[in-house]
């Protein structure tokens, strides 16, 4: 995703409604929403968020990570999208992505059991979005408009 792809992506997730944007990591359980995305760059932190649609009925769940001495976002047991960003290196574009548990494991039941409705559908309406807005380039692999753009321009998409 281009610059311009990520914000046309972040339009349409905010269009949906109660998006809610979680950093990597926080220095406490509380993650502090974010509105705005620092540069990309090599740090991990401006390119690794957490999407929230704050109206699914599961809690987000953290956990203190003691080797980088802050709390993260628990992906597995919380409704959570993860957002990897596109990065530039010299002429080369740096593929993002998203990704999604679609299972937790439930204490009570102490078994794996579906994330709820709401959660799984919110994910599919992402792909499609991005199925129908992008252009499928491999398996697993979509191109939006700018990235396609900087290509054609002679970039380098890895």
């Amino acid at each position: 995703m281009s610059k311009e792809d990520e914000e046309t992506f972040l339009q349409y997730l905010r269009s949906i409604g109660n998006l809610v944007i979680l950093p990597a990591s926080s220095p406490s359980s509380d993650f502090a929403p974010i509105s705005i995305f620092p540069e990309p760059s090599e740090d991990e932190a401006t390119r690794k968020f957490w999407l929230q649609r704050n109206t699914v009925s599961l809690p987000l769940v953290t956990e203190y990570a003691p080797e980088k001495n802050c709390y993260v976002v628990d992906g597995f047991q919380s409704p959570v999208v993860e957002f990897h960003r596109s990065w530039m290196v010299s002429h080369m574009m740096l593929a993002g992505g998203i990704r999604a548990d679609m299972n937790y494991l439930d204490n009570d039941k102490r078994d794996l059991v579906r994330k709820p409705v709401e959660f799984r559908h919110w994910f599919e309406s992402i792909q499609d979005w991005i199925r129908k807005n992008f252009f499928h380039l491999t398996l697993l692999t979509y191109v939006g408009p700018g990235a396609e753009k900087f290509e054609n321009e002679g970039g380098i998409l890895h």
